[in-house]
């Protein structure tokens, strides 16, 4: 009992410590739509500069999670956490337009790419699986409460000091993640010695049908998760808008809606966790993707419901659209070799925020092309939440209801405690 009181000490202080991470996540989106007045941004290009974060995880993650198979996590994430803090920083100094904001958002991206994954494979090493879930849940309840912090802050502190001042406020957050985390994780590492790969590439975990398809299905929740956070303030702005409030109360208003929306997630994380370790895994994810796929299906329609009406709908959304993301990863973990565990976290981080990455701007596009067509803003904002749904239903398609597999924890098996 008290070694596992120590290791949900250790997993509190690395949660505080990625929620400072994560403080620079959503502080785009959260002044979004101000932006795109001030610098004639168009959907596409918004959509675009909110993927560029997800780009830069991308370019990083697959070289930083393969590492982790031959390097200390704890010295990846502190130096990841450095560098969040830092890019965080260049944001509000050197960001003027389309293009710089492009960049620098790109490489900001690296940075959660050298904390997240790291410090999930930490949390999957150190609990056994009995446990595995409800802590991974823990973990990744973290990153949904950070994306509303980070909205919530960034909202509060714009509308006092400006989006430049917001920005530099939530650039701290990493920093100090650093130094927590320097701490924790000198005493806390992986608790195993590093073996040696028999094979170099992704050549054994392709091979590896039940993670891969476990992988398609984090794709596809990612895809839809990473469009609705790109897209829900300037949908709220717009809802507050055609009800007659002005831009800048309008998108104060939508900030605050968003966090809620955002934060409410982080309460299915280790639920669903802890219920996938006593009941096991498959069906619980394919019932989850297909109740979220729904909240897709209704919300851009819903534009013009009474504010209160639609933000509860929302709120629903926000406990779907997350629950199923611990149970995804802790099945991908159960079912990689150890030796493969990193480059199986890589492939798994690629494939899911490539698809994040994409999400956003194919929002924005779907949003620009109906109006062109001269849609009515319901049904632009309806079709471009219709395309959110149609990928997270490739999920249920490829995992089943079935329980059963291969694996030290098989794909989606039933756990028996240990």
């Amino acid at each position: 009992m008290k070694q596992g009181g120590g290791r949900f000490g250790w997993l509190t202080i690395l949660c505080l410590a990625e929620l400072g991470t994560m403080l620079v996540f959503s502080n785009f989106a959260a002044v979004l739509p101000l932006l795109q007045t001030e610098w004639l941004l168009s959907n596409t290009e918004a959509g675009l500069i909110f993927s560029a974060y997800q780009v830069g995880y991308i370019l990083a993650v697959a070289i930083l999670s393969t590492l982790t198979d031959w390097i200390e996590p704890r010295w990846i994430y502190l130096t990841g956490a450095l560098w969040a803090g830092l890019t965080g920083l260049a944001f509000p100094l050197w960001a003027h337009g389309g293009r710089s904001a492009l960049i620098l958002r790109t490489l900001a991206g690296i940075g959660l790419a050298g904390t997240y994954m790291p410090g999930m494979r930490l949390v999957a090493e150190r609990f056994e699986a009995s446990r595995r879930a409800f802590a991974m849940g823990c973990y990744i309840a973290t990153f949904t409460i950070g994306t509303s912090v980070s909205l919530l802050l960034t909202s509060w502190a714009t509308a006092r000091w400006g989006w430049r001042s917001a920005f530099a406020l939530t650039a701290l957050g990493p920093l100090v993640a650093a130094a927590i985390a320097y701490a924790i994780l000198e005493s806390g590492a992986a608790l195993r010695a590093l073996s040696p790969a028999r094979e170099v590439g992704l050549i054994p975990v392709l091979r590896n049908r039940p993670a891969l398809r476990l992988i398609v299905a984090y794709g596809a929740h990612t895809w839809e998760l990473m469009g609705m956070r790109g897209w829900i303030v300037p949908f709220l702005t717009a809802s507050r808008m055609a009800g007659g409030t002005g831009l800048a109360l309008a998108t104060q208003h939508a900030g605050l809606a968003s966090s809620a929306v955002l934060a409410i997630g982080a309460i299915s994380h280790p639920v669903a966790g802890l219920l996938s370790d006593r009941w096991g895994r498959t069906r619980l994810i394919s019932i989850i993707m297909l109740g979220s796929g729904t909240c897709s299906l209704t919300l851009g329609w819903a534009l013009r419901w009474p504010f209160a009406g639609l933000v509860t709908l929302a709120l629903f959304y926000g406990l779907m659209v997350t629950a199923e993301s611990a149970i995804l990863s802790t099945s991908i973990a159960e079912s990689a070799e150890p030796v493969y565990l990193g480059r199986t976290m890589a492939l798994q981080s690629t494939v899911g925020f490539s698809a994040g990455a994409l999400a956003p701007a194919a929002f924005g596009g779907v949003l620009d092309v109906a109006a062109r067509l001269g849609a009515s803003g319901e049904a632009a904002w309806g079709w471009a939440f219709t395309l959110l749904a149609a990928g997270v239903l490739i999920g249920p398609l490829v995992v089943g209801f079935t329980e059963g597999g291969r694996g030290p924890a098989g794909l989606g098996r039933k756990r028996s405690g240990v």
